[in-house]
């Protein structure tokens, strides 16, 4: 059968990393064993610091990448804004000293007020600079390449509105897929006429869409008692790992005599490390572990840029020693470091509905196989660990049942009490009962939707 041609709409494409990549890049790796040619649609990285290069090696020849260049929101400096002519006693040379410095602190300023303004005016997120070059370079490709289904997927969500007004305009089939809720979001502006807004902008992609996808039972759940009455249709789509992620992969930054754990992403206010710094602390001086022992990997962002709330509890704490910042890593790197670790430290939001998201990186930790300490809210993530027994589950804002959950992950280590080869055993038929949740999987399932829709 002739392949079908589906545009994957998406701002976070690789040389871009962080953790909204896997599931778009794993579906451009994989949908083309399932008759469907990829064509992408994302932006042009020249504002993003998280970059890993070596992630496009994972795409096929065939797959098409397309980028769209982003508008800043301060424009760059440019020949347009060259100096002004010197003063008629000045050299040019005497003359722009004085004028870089003014026009230094007139930048610092603006940028100090966008900052504030920013959640008024970017609407709904800050990608919606992306827009009309992405409607421009979209329309380009529809044209060209007979695009039959577009698929999109937030965050962030100008996505769906970039895929909503080309699917409007050439009646092309649209899947719309949530990583995360939009206006049930744990993250929300607080700003009542823009949350007023974003509501009529979610109903719009809901009831416009062709089929929904999403990642947990409870964000669709919660689409349907909200949006039910709109939705066509409504498919769960599991987030997961990718085996050949894990092929021939060497364990790295290994350190044999010590009970290493690692977390590998990003840490932020709601979601830090610090109570579990405290309960390592009170277990050291109650000699229940020895801190020569001892080893925390930190791979990512350890505090945020003008922060360092983390680095400071690391410092008052006295952890120094055993707590290792790496920033960020090449992925490979990232999942080489996880399988050198005795331990995967998985460090959940400390919001009351935290428990309705499941990490992304879980699904890499149940890939590695190394014993997992979660630290999260009840609810579907915690589920799966226990379900298929990956390690030991806490309240993150509990910190005796955090205690005993490192203690007893460190006493297994202490006594060995683990397999052979450092991972738990989990039953004969764990590898089947894990596929909803391996990335090829998943693409098969998105590659049935889009057949059903073109098919109807």
């Amino acid at each position: 059968m002739k392949d079908r041609n589906v545009l994957l709409i998406c701002y976070g494409f690789p040389p871009i990393g962080g953790g909204g990549v896997p599931r778009p890049l794993k579906m451009a790796k994989y949908l083309g064993e399932f008759g469907w040619k990829v064509h992408v649609l994302t932006v042009e990285p020249a504002y993003h610091a998280t970059l890993d290069p070596t992630l496009l090696a994972q795409l096929p020849p065939e797959v098409q990448i397309y980028r769209a260049k982003e508008m800043p929101l301060i424009p760059k400096r440019g020949a347009a804004s060259a100096a002004v002519p010197a003063g008629a006693n000045q050299t040019a040379e005497e003359a722009s000293p004085p004028r870089q410095s003014l026009k230094a602190a007139l930048k610092k300023q603006v940028v100090s007020i966008l900052k504030q303004v920013k959640p008024y005016l970017l609407i709904p997120d800050d990608q919606i600079l992306w827009l009309p070059n992405a409607l421009k370079l979209g329309r380009e490709i529809m044209r060209r390449e007979k695009i039959d289904v577009i698929f999109s997927t937030s965050g962030p969500v100008t996505n769906h509105l970039v895929a909503r007004k080309l699917a409007k305009e050439t009646g092309c089939k649209w899947v719309a897929d949530f990583r995360d809720p939009w206006t049930q979001n744990m993250h929300t502006s607080g700003i009542a006429w823009r949350e007023r807004l974003e509501e009529r902008m979610e109903t719009g992609v809901m009831s416009e869409a062709d089929a929904i996808t999403t990642v947990t039972a409870t964000f669709a759940e919660n689409f349907r008692k909200k949006h039910g009455a709109w939705i066509k249709r409504l498919e769960l789509i599991y987030n997961g790992f990718d085996q050949a992620d894990f092929e021939d992969l060497q364990p790295l930054y290994a350190v044999p005599e010590k009970f290493h754990a690692v977390y590998a992403g990003i840490l932020y206010q709601k979601r830090n490390p610090r109570l579990l710094l405290e309960a390592i602390r009170e277990l050291i001086d109650a000699k229940e572990v020895d801190e020569n022992d001892l080893l925390l990997s930190f791979a990512g962002v350890f505090d945020y840029p003008g922060y360092s709330e983390n680095r400071d509890c690391v410092e008052r704490l006295r952890l120094n020693g055993i707590v290792r910042q790496m920033g960020n890593l090449p992925h490979k790197e990232a999942l080489g470091l996880m399988k050198g670790a005795d331990a995967l430290l998985l460090i959940g939001d400390v919001s009351a509905d935290a428990g309705a998201y499941i990490p992304g990186k879980l699904y890499e930790y149940m890939g590695i196989g190394k014993p997992i300490l979660a630290l999260n809210k009840a609810g579907e993530a915690t589920e799966i660990i226990e379900q298929f027994q990956l390690g030991q589950v806490a309240d993150p804002q509990d910190k005796a049942a955090i205690k005993q959950a490192y203690l007893r992950l460190y006493r297994e280590w202490k006594d060995r009490g683990v397999a052979a080869d450092g991972q738990p055993d989990r039953g004969a038929d764990f590898a089947e009962r894990v596929k909803p949740y391996e990335r090829r999987e998943q693409a098969r399932q998105l590659a049935q939707l889009m057949d059903d829709l073109i098919n109807v």
